[in-house]
Order: structure tokens, then sequence, then C-alpha cells
């Protein structure tokens, strides 16, 4: 029987909902929507955040969207903006989707600018073209980048505009500019590994390299480099490099051209190793810390120079004197050095500090920041998906974040302020840039840290200690002795320089060699899947963007990232894209393979299941057997794998084999009375590319494949399906 008070408690207005749950919620979207307009000098900040999502978009769409499409997109939000600009909250909204849609457009507007043919299948034969670029490589070998002018059997319309060869004759003396002759065999760009996998042919469709491959003889010297700027400074930094490295000599000399040309080709494996156990590989990515060095040590020397002499410090500007020649000194720096991104992105944010030195203007480091970030994806998009732009805007964001907080502005004036004596004096700058280098590499390394394991699967522990060794020597001896050598270079002069910037690497490396040294020092881990990535990035950009203490609420998606970091289902078997080689996943959770040839795809299938053993560990376990018709994976619990090589091998193994994986043709007859649940041959690979298959819980079999992955792309090789003889039978 109802009561009174049911009654009245029943009747609306009165329940928890509407006492409890509305209000809190009206008072939480009150509270986000005051704290997103108190910050509104912070949007700006977001503006390349929204250009990224943008190009995110395009990149992962499954087919090429129409050119149309994009460009209607852009002038439909474009029109919104311009109607909403002054229009509050509808002007931001309008706002927010014109900077997705301009990214969206920028991705569609690059990949249709750099379009050049690609090669659909192998060629050999000769090859003549004009050298763009040439490295040589630690083992003496070059690596040319050729712009083909003729190729055998290759219509003019059908040429590559850009093709890399490994050239293998140590005395072969190559120019920039050069136009050369050559036999060779040269193969489209290659596929990944396994879905999901790195798209090489993606990332150098962007580069217009239409084929990659090696030279069958020495090449033969057609003409000389013609006379032009791009020549010219090709000519120029290949010239600098052969100095610094013939100057300083080994895997030193190598290193030092690295950090002024950024040429890398040719730093030995095991220096490239330690450096990157010791976490130092920042170092030899031109970036921030060597722009800043160079170009601060540059405009400290001119203002030094001219403060030597009264009569010029007293009446002339000497400060902006010292910007302009760091500005122009940075600017021939980032020429000479390649422009990588994390290069561009050091000199926009040191050119616009020292234009606001000559305009008597304050540099705002964030917002420099994002107007760097700006800058980098309008010009090339395709950047936002590599790893060096990643790691070098995650950095840079979360040092400037970590130091405008008020409690690290405290700390820093705290360290700043000035003792008594030099002994005092000198005490205190040591112990500031000590402490300041160790700050720097924590937040650097916890902001960069989960993108350098899920790009490359490996985790620098002791990279605190590395830097702490490193950074002094590198900011005291190596860039200052760099910047010496190129002022003294076109003297002959640089010797003296290079000796010193020599000593200060080879200081460098023994450093990393010991860290690298220590147990653990090098840890492996499993990679991790986008969406975790992605949360990530989000939860960061909310917590360094944001002022206010809503930013913390950055902290959960970081939380939830780090917790899906090891959820993803791993494959149960792989097949490279050729068929040549398989892994299969045993009970004990760790990947067999097939073979035990070294090859890329061993190497990167074991370092995504985050396991360290060498593919030769890895090859051969005892689940598999093999004879000279095939081998058969045969494990308890897990369903049987064949591997067949014959036709005969075929015929058997499909009246018990679960999953066959062929190097032959398949028969459509015989696929037709196979017990197999899945039957893969050579064909399906060659269409498909890399396969992945995962073991369902009710007995199924789902297959990834890296054809699906990509998707109809324009840097995706069209393959068409063909009726082949043994499928007809």
């Amino acid at each position: 029987m109802s009561t009174a008070a049911d009654t009245e408690t029943a009747e609306p207005g009165n329940g928890p909902l509407q006492e409890v749950v509305v209000p809190r919620l009206r008072a939480g979207v009150g509270y986000v929507t005051s704290s997103f307009f108190g910050e509104s000098d912070r949007w700006f900040l977001w503006s390349p955040v929204l250009l990224g999502l943008g190009i995110a978009l395009y990149f992962g769409l499954p087919f090429e969207p129409p050119f149309w499409s994009a460009i209607a997109v852009l002038a439909i939000t474009g029109i919104w903006l311009a109607v909403a600009l002054r229009r509050g909250t509808t002007g931001v909204f309008a706002a927010a989707f014109f900077c997705v849609a301009l990214g969206f457009g920028l991705a569609c507007i690059r990949t249709a600018a750099v379009w050049a043919p690609v090669l659909q299948k192998p060629w050999a034969g000769t090859v003549e073209g004009r050298v763009v670029e040439v490295e040589r490589t630690e083992k003496g070998a070059l690596s040319v980048t050729l712009q083909p002018l003729s190729m055998e059997r290759v219509a003019a319309e059908a040429l590559p505009a850009r093709v890399r060869l490994q050239v293998r004759f140590p005395d072969s003396v190559i120019e920039p500019g050069q136009r050369i002759r050559l036999r060779g065999r040269l193969m489209p760009p290659p596929e990944p590994v396994e879905p999901s996998g790195f798209d090489y042919a993606r990332q150098v469709w962007f580069e217009s390299l239409g084929g990659v491959g090696f030279a069958f003889a020495a090449p033969e010297i057609v003409a000389p480099p013609p006379e032009d700027w791009t020549t010219g400074l090709a000519t120029l930094r290949h010239g600098i490099t052969a100095r610094v490295q013939n100057g300083i000599g080994g895997a030193s000399g190598a290193i030092a051209a690295a950090l002024i040309t950024g040429e890398q080709r040719a730093i030995p494996e095991w220096a490239a190793d330690d450096l990157r156990n010791a976490g130092l590989s920042h170092v030899l990515s031109i970036s921030g810390l060597h722009m800043v060095l160079f170009g601060g040590s540059l405009f400290w020397l001119v203002r030094a120079v001219f403060a030597l002499v009264p009569a010029i410090a007293l009446r002339y500007p000497i400060k902006k004197w010292g910007a302009a020649a760091a500005l122009l000194g940075s600017t021939g720096y980032l020429l000479i050095s390649g422009a990588e991104v994390a290069t561009q992105r050091s000199w926009i944010m040191i050119a616009l500090m020292f234009v606001a030195i000559l305009f008597d203007r304050p540099a705002l480091s964030m917002r420099n920041v994002a107007l760097a970030a700006l800058i980098v994806l309008a010009w090339q998009p395709e950047s936002l998906l590599g790893a060096s732009f990643q790691m070098s805007f995650a950095a840079v964001v979360a040092l400037i974040a970590f130091y405008e907080s008020p409690l690290a502005q405290r700390f820093t004036s705290a360290m700043s302020e000035r003792g008594d004596g030099p002994v005092v004096a000198a005490l205190r700058f040591g112990f500031n840039h000590l402490t300041g280098i160790m700050l720097t590499t924590t937040v650097a390394g916890f902001a960069t840290g989960a993108y350098a394991a899920y790009h490359f699967g490996r985790v620098a522990l002791y990279g605190m200690a590395g830097n702490l060794g490193a950074l002094p020597i590198v900011s005291a001896f190596v860039m200052p002795a760099a910047l010496a050598a190129l002022i003294l270079m076109p003297f002959g002069l640089e010797k003296p320089a290079l000796w010193v910037m020599g000593k200060g690497v080879d200081g460098m490396l023994w450093v990393a060699h010991a860290v690298s040294s220590w147990e653990g020092a090098d840890r492996v881990v499993a990679s991790a899947p986008m969406a975790s990535l992605a949360l990530l990035t989000l939860g960061g950009l909310w917590l360094a963007l944001w002022r206010g203490s809503w930013r913390l609420v950055g902290i959960a998606p970081m939380a939830l990232s780090i917790a899906l970091w090891g959820s993803g289902a791993r494959p149960d078997v792989l097949i490279d894209r050729d068929g040549a080689l398989a892994a299969v996943r045993g009970n004990n959770g760790l990947l067999g393979l097939t073979s035990a040839r070294s090859s890329y795809a061993a190497e990167q299938w074991l370092r995504h299941d985050g396991d360290r053993r060498e593919p030769k560990l890895a090859a051969q376990p005892s689940s598999l057997h093999c004879d000279a018709e095939g081998c058969v994976w045969r494990e308890e619990g897990r369903p049987l794998v064949a591997f067949p090589e014959g036709i005969d091998a075929l015929t058997d193994d499909c009246a018990k084999a679960d999953v066959i994986i062929a190097t032959v043709p398949v028969p459509r007859r015989l696929r037709a009375h196979c017990r197999a649940q899945l039957v893969i041959d050579r064909f399906d690979l060659w269409r498909n590319g890399a396969v992945a298959l995962y073991y369902e819980e009710d007995g199924g079999i789902r297959m990834e494949t890296s054809r699906d992955e990509r998707g109809r792309r324009p840097w995706v090789q069209r393959q068409p399906v063909v009726k082949t003889a043994a499928e007809d039978q």
C-alpha cells in the first residue's frame, strides 16, 4: 500500500535526479564554459592541434578522397567562419571546424602536388640521371638519390621523379649535380612487413621517390654539375661533410659531420646503438639544442666583438646587430643541415626570437611553438605522422609548459640569485647548470618516451645519466667548436676547431658507451595501439596548453592510454609480403620464425612483440617440423599450420592442416576440397601484401592484410587481380 510520503517523493522535482545530478551537471557545464572563455588568450595554441586533426583524418581514410570534396569542405567552413566570426560561441566552433578542414585540404593538396610515377614491378637495366643527393654509408658504399632522365624500356611519362640506389664501389666519386649513367636494379618502395606496420612507401611518396635498389657496376660520369643554387648548396653540404669526416676521422668524424650537415648514414651501428641506449639519440637530430647553441653562440660572439669597441657599443644597437647576424647564421645552418622537421621547428622558433629582438618585442615561447607547428604542418602535412615531428614538438611543448608553471618559475628565480664572491658564484653556476640539465632531461624524457616506445619499441631507462654526462660536453665544446669550424673553413683554418670538436664527440661517445653498458639500459617494449598514442597526445596537450585547474582533466586520458598500451591483440601468425618468411605464436606466447635468415621483417616482428631475441634465436622452434617438401607447425591446443612447397605436399596438408601458407599457387579445384579453414598462396600475398592471422575464441581465424589496412591510396601499388593457369585448373 502506498503512503503519503511515497507519493510526495515520487512527485516531479523532488527526486535525487533533480536535486543532486542536474545541479551538479549544470555546475560542471558552467565551470567548463567559464574556464574555456576565461582562457581565450590560449585558443590560438590549439589551432595547430586542430590542423593536425584534419591531417590525421585524411591519412586515416581507407580511400583517396576526391580533390574537389576537400576544396568544397574548406570553402563551406571558410564561409561559415566569415559569417560567424564575431558571434561568440558560434564563431569559435566555426574557427575550429575551419582549422580541421584546412588541415584536411592541405594534406590533399600536398599529396597531389608531389605526385610522381612509381615503379610497379622490379626493373633492371641502364639508367641515366642527375645526382640530387649523395651520402657515404658506414661500410663505404654511396647512397645516391638520382633524378632519372632515361631508363631502358621505360617511357618518358612513366619515369620516376627520383630513385635511390646503393653504389657499393668504394672508389666511386660522385658529386651532387653530376649527370651519371649506371646499370642497376630498382624495385618499388617496399610495403609494410605487417598490417598497420610502418609504411615506407607512404613516406617516400612525399619525397617523390619512385624506386629503390642498387648498382651492378661503377657509375659513368656523363656531364659535370650545372651552375645553380640548389646544386651549389648540395655540393657545399657534401664538401663540408667530407672535410669534417676526414678532419676528425672514425666514428667521431661521422657524428661531427651529422651535427653540422645532418648526414647520418656514415655513423657506425655500434655508435648509434650506444647513443640510443644512453638516451642521446636526440643529439644526432639537429633540433632546438643545436640551433640554440649555434645561434646563441653567434649572437653572443657578435655582441662581444662590437662591445670591445666603446665608440660602436655606445652609439649603435649592437644587440640588434647580433640578432641579425645570428638570424642569418641560423638560416645558413638550416640550409646546410638538410632542413629536417626538427630543424625547421627549431629555426622558426629561434628566428621569431631574433626578429622580436630586432623589433623590440617580447618573444612568447608557447605561441612560437604553435606558429612553428602551423608552418611545418602547412608546408609538409605528412610530417605529422613521423616520429621526428611528434617527439620534437612533444619535448618543446612539455618543457615550455613546465617552465611556465608557477612552481618552476619560483624555482628558477631562486636559482638565479647571485652569491657573494667568485667561488660561490662558480659553485652556483655549476649547480644550476647540472640542475637545469636534470630537469630538462626529465621533462623531455617523460614527454618523448611514449613516442619513442611507440615508433621504435625501445625505452632508454638511464637517459638522465647519459644526458647529465654528455650535454655539458656538447654545450661547452662540441657546438661552439662546430661554429668556429664553419667560420674558419673558407680560409682553410678549421683544423684546430675540428680537433676540439672531435675530442668533445669522443667524450660524448665515452659517456654513451659507459651508460649503455649498464644492465637494462635498453628496454624493449611491445607496440601499442594507435588509440593509446592518440589518448596520450590529447591528454598531454590538454595538460600543457591550458593554465587553469581544469587542465588536470588531461591526466584521465593519459592514464587510460597507459592502461591500453599493452591491451592490443597480438597476431598468432605473421606472413611476410613475399611468403618467404612466417612467424607463429606458440603456447609460451613467443613468436617462432620459420627461417633463420636475417631479414628486416623478422627484426620488426620481434621488436613489435617486445621480444629482445635475435632472429636466429627465434628460428626453428621445437614445434616446427620441416622436411624436403615443407614445414608444419604442430603444437597441442593450437591450430596446425602447414607451409607446403609443392603440389604433392599441398594435397597431403589439405587433409589435416587448419591453415595452409603456400609458396606456390593453389589450384581452385584443390581449394574446393581442402579441409583447412584458411588457404593462402603466393598470389594471395602478391595481391594483399603481408598478412596477420588471429585465432578467435570460437575456433575461427580472423585475417588482416596490409592491402586492406593501407586502403586505395596513391602510394599503394595498383596490382590487378588476374586469373592464373593454376587457378583455372
